[in-house]
């Protein structure tokens, strides 16, 4: 009788050459949003296009601010309140008012109190709310003004770049294009997890302790903030044989580096525009397919599979490598019967043992009975 033959559940309905385009000189990174619907994309048909960005290249951090909708369930007094203190961290702090770590976690500068006016000085708490009630009640006119009113949000993160030190174990990302029965890759150079950041929160805690330091010092002028002194720096050099740097230090000269890098500002382009499609087909596709190289990979396909396979150890802890596949198709009835086979021989001559031993065990008995 003939074998049925098996149905495939899932067939190949379609194949694609598959071609890598050529490395650019710009960086690709992807931005995730994992605070944000997927359907509610950042970009102008959404009402939430991203104003401006800016990016630390050499340590790696990325933002960005959204415009926000001020007409329905926006907190007019709160914006008006961070506005003001996001205002003081830019003289107090740094001139983006970034903190955190994209700012290297620094410290507020030290400025001293005195001689402040204008909008160096800081008002104390009964000033600040009659400012905020005034500027409250004449609302639309004060959100014309730059600086006075947060409606914005900020997104940042971290750049995770592919191939860097210590992130070899990281994935690899690419982006496909399909064109036809082509597929074009490019890879990616890094990927950014973009979360909300709460520069605003900070700036308001900043100013509050502030605030207070200099009311404190209106009262006793020795808790007055002194002006930066310059010290003695005694630099100390080891030799090949001394420990390297620790941990500590390590962590210490990048956040140094975080601090004194300044942002870079970069133009936003929304993806409806004529300029974003124009760079999409750019660089997304190779322009002259038929003369770019085949690529021919350096692994057989058992290399492979133990490459992308977790490792199998046996119980005496030995690592035991993947068995090579056979050539030539096997039938799995003769395996069957080789293996029971041996089984039995295996049992029958365990048997065979087992007697051998009980009639030595009878004649020593006979003869220990007969002496």
């Amino acid at each position: 009788m003939a074998p049925a033959k098996i149905q495939d559940d899932d067939p190949v309905t379609a194949e694609y050459d598959v071609y890598l385009t050529p490395a650019i000189a710009e960086q690709i990174y992807l931005l995730q949003y994992p605070n944000r619907d997927k359907d509610k994309a950042y970009n102008r048909r959404g009402a939430s296009c991203p104003e401006t960005m800016r990016i630390k290249q050499n340590t790696g951090h990325l933002e960005m601010d959204v415009n926000l909708i001020t007409g329905s369930n926006f907190n007019k007094y709160q914006s008006l309140r961070w506005a003001d203190a996001l205002g003081s961290a830019k003289l107090l702090h740094n001139s983006t008012a970034t903190f955190g770590l994209s700012a290297g976690f620094a410290a507020p500068k030290a400025r001293p109190s005195g001689g402040q006016t204008g909008k160096g000085a800081l008002k104390d708490k009964v000033d600040r709310d009659l400012q905020i009630s005034n500027d409250l009640a004449d609302f639309k006119r004060v959100e014309r003004e730059p600086g006075m009113v947060m409606s914005k949000q900020t997104l940042g993160g971290q750049i995770i770049r592919s191939g860097d030190e210590g992130e070899l174990d990281k994935p690899v990302y690419f982006l496909g294009a399909f064109q036809g029965s082509q597929l074009h890759l490019t890879r990616v150079d890094g990927t950014v997890q973009m979360r909300p950041q709460f520069h605003n929160v900070d700036a308001e805690d900043q100013r509050n302790r502030t605030a207070a330091s200099r009311a404190a010092a209106m009262t006793d002028p020795e808790m007055a903030p002194k002006a930066p002194q310059a010290r003695g720096v005694h630099q100390a050099f080891k030799g090949p044989n001394e420990e390297t740097k620790s941990r500590e230090e390590i962590m210490r000269e990048q956040l140094r580096a975080i601090e004194e890098e300044s942002w870079t500002q970069l133009d936003y382009v929304d993806e409806d525009e004529d300029e974003a499609y124009d760079a999409f087909n750019n660089t997304m596709f190779v322009r002259d397919v038929g003369s770019v190289p085949h690529l021919k990979s350096a692994m057989t396909e058992d290399e492979y599979i133990d490459a992308i396979s977790a490792p199998r150890h046996d119980p005496g802890g030995k690592r035991r490598r993947r068995p090579p596949r056979k050539k030539h198709a096997v039938d799995i009835d003769e395996e069957i019967e080789a293996e029971e086979a041996a089984a039995a021989a295996a049992a029958a001559a365990a048997e065979a043992e087992a007697e051998a031993e009980a009639e030595a065990e009878v004649e020593a008995q006979q003869a220990v009975e007969a002496e």
